[in-house]
């Protein structure tokens, strides 16, 4: 029976290494933000070290780098996961014709 407390349960969950990982990176694009926001202009040195143009818009190569690296590496591990799949139902098929045959 699945019970609402068993969704929130950490113990052999991926939710606390995720949020280790995935936590000083948000913070860290929190303060980039607030400080292009608050100290950073269209021709300020902060503003060109980060690569922000506009202090809102993130230079096209970047943005085109980082989206490539991560269509590949969704498309890679989706694959991986197929292949694992369907290697899975052939093991499982060939264990019920030994099954059967064996009886």
């Amino acid at each position: 029976k699945l019970h609402p407390r068993l969704l929130c349960k950490l113990g052999g969950s991926v939710f606390p290494f995720a949020f280790a990982v995935a936590g000083p990176c948000a913070i860290l694009a929190v303060g980039i933000k607030l400080l292009s926001r608050y100290h950073g202009s269209d021709d300020d040195e902060f503003t060109r070290l980060w690569g922000l143009q506009g202090g809102d818009q993130v230079v096209g190569a970047a943005f085109s780098s980082v989206s490539s690296l991560l269509g590949f590496l969704i498309v890679f591990r989706t694959s991986q996961a197929y292949s694992r799949f369907w290697e899975g139902c052939s093991t499982l098929y060939q264990m019920h014709a030994e099954w059967l045959g064996g009886s």
